[in-house]
């Protein structure tokens, strides 16, 4: 794996830990964190080796969202066209994490805020801790979520519960993002780690091929009339009936069901 200024990099046999790595900053995003993690996303698209990623934050939070101070400084030199061109740059890194083969786990242990909360939305599963609090503020400083939080997020807790976060702009608790569906999973401080690494590590024993053909099967299903679907899952299915991995289930299924050998001599019928 290559190294990443702005991330740090852990990896344990097939998988790997990515923390971003801005503590002085609460880990807020900088347009250098941004093309780090596209770099790194366009690394792990082409390794089959890696089959799960968990995403994290160095120090006491995941991520306190955009680095203002560089935001605010880089708006006002910009042109609308500069920054249209800069949104799409980093609504595409987010695109990228969304589209990985690998299995994501967003591991949130602290504050996740505005550009965070929207990375952690393009994340397969999302594990926190009890002491997370999690929010779109953007709406109080006179903007939006224009990083894909607003279709994720409606998508993951409907309408309802988008426009409550989202309009008002407040701060949720873990145990109520858990209640609406925003996190799978809550535990305390010291155990969210462990939890988060023992769900990669079942994810890493499970067919890649076919993990990764249901996941994006999926995140395309918001977008895909049923024929369509149908068609696409019926391709998919083709080919991992004909992968090595089907091959290998069905012969310790054949063996698992196997009748028991005997070495008993045979008996001439009376």
């Amino acid at each position: 794996m290559n190294e990443y200024k702005n991330l740090k990099l852990q990896l344990d046999q097939e998988i790997l830990t990515v923390s971003l790595n801005r503590p002085h900053k609460l880990n807020a995003f900088s347009p250098e964190l941004f093309d780090d993690l596209s770099a790194l996303c366009q690394e792990l698209a082409d390794n089959a080796q890696m089959r799960v990623v968990i995403f994290t934050g160095a120090g006491k939070g995941f991520s306190s969202g955009l680095d203002l101070e560089v935001f605010v400084q880089g708006a006002a030199r910009w042109t609308p066209e500069e920054l249209r061109v800069v949104i799409q740059q980093w609504q595409e890194t987010f695109n990228r994490i969304e589209a990985l083969p690998q299995i994501t786990i967003a591991a949130v242990n602290g504050v996740c805020l505005g550009a965070g909360l929207e990375m952690i939305l393009a994340c397969d599963f999302r594990i926190s801790s009890s002491r997370a609090s999690l929010a779109l503020p953007e709406i109080k400083f006179g903007i939006i979520p224009d990083l894909g939080g607003i279709t994720r997020l409606t998508r993951i807790v409907g309408p309802a519960w988008a426009k409550e976060i989202i309009l008002r702009g407040r701060n949720v608790s873990a145990l109520e993002a858990l209640r609406i569906g925003l996190l799978n999973r809550v535990a305390d401080p010291g155990d969210m780690p462990g939890i988060a690494r023992n769900w990669a590590q079942q994810f890493s024993h499970l067919p890649f091929k076919a993990l990764s053909h249901a996941k994006r099967l999926i995140n395309t299903s918001f977008d895909t009339q049923l024929p369509q679907a149908l068609q696409a899952a019926g391709y998919a299915q083709l080919q991992l009936i004909a992968s090595d991995d089907f091959r290998a289930a069905m012969a310790a299924l054949k063996a698992e069901h196997a009748p028991p050998e005997t070495n008993a001599p045979l008996q001439e019928p009376a």
